[in-house]
C-alpha cells in the first residue's frame, strides 16, 4: 500500500477509535445512571461496529442492528448508544458505501425510529403518552433521514468532482494529442516544403549542367579556347546548387536548428539572373512594378520560372528557345513561360515538377495551368495573388526586359 493511502487509513482508524471510545463512555455513564446492566452490554454491541464502519460496512450494519434489537428487548428506556451510533452509521454508509447498502441502512433506521419510541412509551397494556410517542418518532426519523441525506449529498458532490477531474484530465489528454497531431502535421509540411525546394534546386542545376556539358563538348571541338567558359558555368552552377542544398538541409541536422545558416531566399529580382544562367536562348520580358511583397510570393514566382525552364531543358531539347513573361498587375504576379518545342517531346505532366508548382501556387490561392501551346511547344501560366508586407513602403522594381 502506498504511504499516502496508509496514512489516510491510519487517520480514519484513529477518528473511529476516538468516536467509539467517546460513545462508549457516554453509554456506560447513561447505563449507570439508569441502573440497567443488560442495557450496558447491549450498548457495547451497538458501539463496537463504529470501529469497522468504513472497512466492513455491511458487517457493521448487521451487528449494530442486532445490538439495537437486543437493547429493545432487555430495556424499556432509550439507549444512548443507539441514539448516537445509528445516525453515525447511516451517514457513513450513505457517504462511502453503495446506494443499495445505504438505502438499506436508512430503511432499518426508519423502522427503528418507530420501534424505539414505541418500546419507550409502552407502559403496561397501552401507550402511556401518545404525544411523547409521536414526538419521539418524528425526532428519530428526522435525525436518521438528515444523516442519510447529508451523506448522500456529500457522496454525490465527491462523485461529481471526481467526474469533473476525469473529464478535465481527458480534455487535457485530447488537447495534448491534438497538439501532437498538429506538430506531426507541421513536420510533414516542413518535409514536403524541403522536398519541393530540393527538387527545384537539384533538377534545375543538373539540367543546366547537362545542357552546358553537351554544348561544351561540341564547342571544345570547334573553339577549344572557349571551353573554359563552359566549365566555369558548370562549376558556378554546381557551387550554387551545393550552397542552397546545404542551407536547406542544415535545418534537418539534429541539435543545429538554432545554428543553421539561412541565406536570403530568391525572389522576383533574381529571376533575370536565373534566366541568364540557364541558357542563352531564353528571353525575359517584364511589365509593371511589383509592390512590397511577402518573401513567400517572390520565392514561389522564382520557383515557378525555375521549374518551367528546367522542364524546357529536360523535355524540349538543348536547341529549344523559351520566352519568360513576368507581369505585375494590380493584385497579382502573372507568369508565362513558353517554348518552341525544340526537337524533343512535350512533357506528359506525370513527374513531380508540375505538381510541385501547382502546390506552391495553390498555397497562395493562385492558379497554374500547363499544357501544349497552340502552335507547338509547351506553355506554363501562373497567377499568384499578392501577400503584401505592411512594414515596407518602398517598391521593388523588376528588371527591365532582357533577352539572353
Amino acid at each position: 500500500m502506498p504511504p499516502a493511502e496508509r496514512l489516510v487509513r491510519d487517520r480514519h482508524f484513529a477518528y473511529d477509535l476516538t468516536l467509539c471510545a467517546l460513545v462508549t463512555l457516554v453509554a456506560l455513564g447513561y447505563t449507570l445512571a439508569v441502573g440497567e446492566r443488560a442495557l450496558g452490554m447491549a450498548s457495547l454491541v451497538i458501539t463496537l461496529p463504529l470501529l469497522v464502519r468504513r472497512t466492513f460496512p455491511a458487517a457493521a450494519l448487521a451487528v449494530m442492528t442486532g445490538g439495537c434489537l437486543l437493547a429493545l428487548a432487555v430495556s424499556s428506556v432509550p439507549s444512548a448508544a443507539g441514539i448516537i451510533s445509528v445516525p453515525v452509521l447511516v451517514y457513513t454508509l450513505a457517504r462511502w458505501s453503495g446506494r443499495t447498502l445505504a438505502r438499506l441502512a436508512w430503511a432499518v433506521a426508519v423502522v427503528g425510529s418507530f420501534l424505539g419510541p414505541a418500546r419507550w412509551a409502552l407502559r403496561g397494556p397501552a401507550i402511556s403518552d401518545i404525544t411523547v410517542f409521536l414526538v419521539s418518532v418524528v425526532a428519530c426519523f428526522a435525525v436518521v433521514s438528515a444523516a442519510h441525506v447529508v451523506g448522500r449529498k456529500l457522496r454525490e458532490s465527491e462523485d461529481s468532482a471526481s467526474r469533473q477531474e476525469r473529464s478535465e484530465a481527458e480534455r487535457v489528454r485530447l488537447l495534448e494529442s491534438e497538439q501532437e497531431q498538429r506538430a506531426r502535421a507541421a513536420t510533414v509540411d516542413e518535409r514536403n516544403r524541403i522536398a519541393r525546394e530540393l527538387h527545384d534546386i537539384v533538377a534545375h542545376s543538373l539540367s543546366v549542367i547537362v545542357v552546358q556539358a553537351e554544348g561544351g563538348r561540341a564547342l571544345a571541338a570547334r573553339h577549344p579556347e572557349r571551353a573554359g567558359e563552359v566549365l566555369g558555368t558548370i562549376a558556378e552552377t554546381g557551387r550554387e546548387a551545393l550552397t542552397e542544398t546545404r542551407r536547406i538541409l542544415g535545418v534537418l541536422r539534429e541539435g543545429r536548428e538554432g545554428s543553421a545558416e539561412y541565406g536570403p531566399q530568391p525572389g522576383l529580382a533574381d529571376i533575370a539572373d536565373l534566366v541568364q544562367r540557364t541558357s542563352d536562348r531564353f528571353e525575359l520580358t517584364t511589365f509593371g512594378t511589383a509592390p512590397p511583397l511577402a518573401p513567400a510570393v517572390g520565392l514561389t514566382a522564382y520557383r515557378v520560372v525555375q521549374e518551367s525552364l528546367t522542364n524546357v531543358l529536360k523535355h524540349a531539347g538543348p536547341g529549344a528557345r523559351a520566352r519568360v513573361v513576368l507581369a505585375c498587375t494590380a493584385d497579382a504576379v502573372e507568369i508565362e513561360v513558353t517554348d518552341d518545342g525544340g526537337t524533343a517531346s512535350v512533357p506528359d505532366g506525370q513527374g513531380h515538377g508540375l505538381r510541385g508548382m501547382a502546390e506552391r501556387v495553390s498555397l497562395h490561392e493562385g492558379e497554374l495551368t500547363a499544357g501544349p501551346g497552340p502552335v507547338g511547344g509547351f506553355v506554363v501560366r501562373a497567377r499568384i495573388p499578392y501577400e503584401r508586407q505592411a512594414d515596407r513602403s518602398d517598391t521593388l522594381p523588376l528588371p527591365q526586359a532582357v533577352s539572353w
